[in-house]
């Protein structure tokens, strides 16, 4: 063998071992991104907060019956759909009629081309009234319908916020990609960047800290702005989180899917739907999620993540449904028929419908969240432009007419008012007596 080939083999053998060492390199810091179960490790963000992904190592399962705290008592709904498991239940007796105590008008000059509130409102310790519209507004009203402060968050608001008990300290997110936080007087405490639009609802867990979404993500914040994790999905995330009281987070993703997310942000598990979902999970009293989509089905699920019952309802389920004191659970649908549709919470038989007055359309139907009152009487909004006021049976009571669609969810006050926003840009009061 000459020399020249003999130093030829050897540079051969060396690039060989170069490239196969680098190989071994790569295959071995992957694998040590893997768990015992074969899952790969969290990610961190720029400022070392994990970021937990499906493709993460797993958390325990649940029990199949958890502990359950007592109800809460009676206060103002500090939040979206009134508790952090997002039942849409209110301790309050609503109005019996849809007399009008005042219109509040969303007032920024510079975006009065979409002026709309479909966000839901939320009430403080005090009496106020918060509420974010599509004028870049973030308002704080006072019981008769005054301004007491606004702050422009520089960009759309959809997001619900919440309202800190202890403190008065108001929450709230926009499309500026931020999570703000108030206090009660209006200053403010401090602004989040999210990286993502934040148009999801705030929900506070057992252990104090906030979860949204925004973007992607899903975060978990305390009230002072520290990030503690963030879990992130394949797609959007548009639905609200709801939070059961073990602290497990349930959120659905435009990824087709329903997470199921411990408190320490790793997930539980996940249930693929049939398309979308953006509306959010309900948790039931005994742990059971139910949760509607774009494939036009309600599903409830076990704590597990298995399905109990799935049910077509003809149209987009694109809000939480609401949950009736009689075993009812109620949903709002999209066309080509929209309703308001009761199921049996145990089987998810049809108990009931209440027609919508809207054109046929796939696009069109209830983007409202069913509000029930404590009587049972059950409260939406529609794209027809009305808030419709339903019996437990199913047979109307009243209606509101408004100047544009209702997407936003009702709430009811301690004193029996109804507050709901509009396509229009109004924030309505209504209080025509309990009963």
């Amino acid at each position: 063998m000459t020399t020249a080939r003999r130093k030829n083999l050897v540079r051969v053998f060396v690039l060989g071992a170069i490239w196969s060492g680098a190989l071994a390199a790569t295959v071995y810091l992957w694998l040590g991104r893997r768990d015992r179960e074969g899952l790969l490790a969290p990610l961190v963000d720029a400022r070392g907060t994990p970021i937990h992904t499906p493709d993460g190592p797993r958390a325990a399962p649940r029990p199949l019956r958890a502990q359950r705290s007592a109800p809460q008592p009676a206060s103002p709904p500090r939040g979206f759909r009134g508790d952090r498991r997002h039942t849409g239940r209110s301790p309050f007796h609503g109005p019996a009629s849809a007399a009008l105590r005042w219109r509040f008008v969303t007032e920024n000059p510079e975006h009065r081309d979409d002026p709309a509130i479909s966000a839901q409102a939320v009430i403080g310790p005090d009496g106020t009234i918060y509420v974010g519209a599509h004028d870049h507004y973030f308002y704080a009203i006072a019981p008769d319908g005054q301004l007491r402060w606004k702050h422009d968050l520089g960009d759309r608001i959809y997001a619900t916020a919440f309202v800190d008990e202890a403190t008065g300290d108001v929450f709230v997110g926009s499309d500026a990609d931020a999570l703000f936080a108030f206090s009660a007087s209006g200053t403010q405490r401090f602004r989040l960047p999210t990286e993502g639009d934040l148009d999801t609802a705030i929900t506070e867990a057992p252990d104090g800290s906030l979860r949204f979404a925004a973007g992607n993500d899903l975060w978990a914040v305390q009230k002072d702005g520290r990030v503690l994790w963030r879990f992130r999905a394949r797609s959007k995330i548009y639905a609200a989180p709801a939070i059961d009281d073990d602290g497990t987070t349930y959120v659905g993703a435009q990824d087709d899917r329903v997470y199921a997310i411990a408190k320490d942000g790793a997930m539980r598990w996940s249930y693929r739907a049939g398309k979308d979902v953006d509306g959010g999970p309900v948790v039931g009293d005994d742990g059971t999620v139910f949760v509607g989509g774009d494939d036009g089905k309600v599903v409830a699920l076990d704590a597990q993540g298995r399905p109990r019952w799935t049910t077509p309802v003809g149209g987009y389920v694109r809000a939480p449904v609401g949950l009736g004191l009689d075993g009812s659970v109620f949903v709002g649908t999209f066309g080509p028929r929209p309703r308001i549709v009761a199921l049996d919470e145990m089987t998810g038989t049809e108990r009931w419908f209440f027609p919508v007055t809207i054109a046929d359309s796939a696009e069109v139907g209830i983007s409202s969240s069913p509000l029930v009152d404590a009587d049972g009487n059950v409260y939406c909004g529609a794209h027809d432009d009305y808030l419709y006021a339903i019996d437990a049976e199913g047979h109307l009571r009243w209606v509101l007419e408004t100047g544009g669609d209702v997407d936003a969810a009702p709430v009811l006050g301690p004193d029996g008012t109804l507050y709901v926003g509009s396509d229009d840009g109004v924030l309505y009061a209504v209080g025509g007596g309990a009963g």
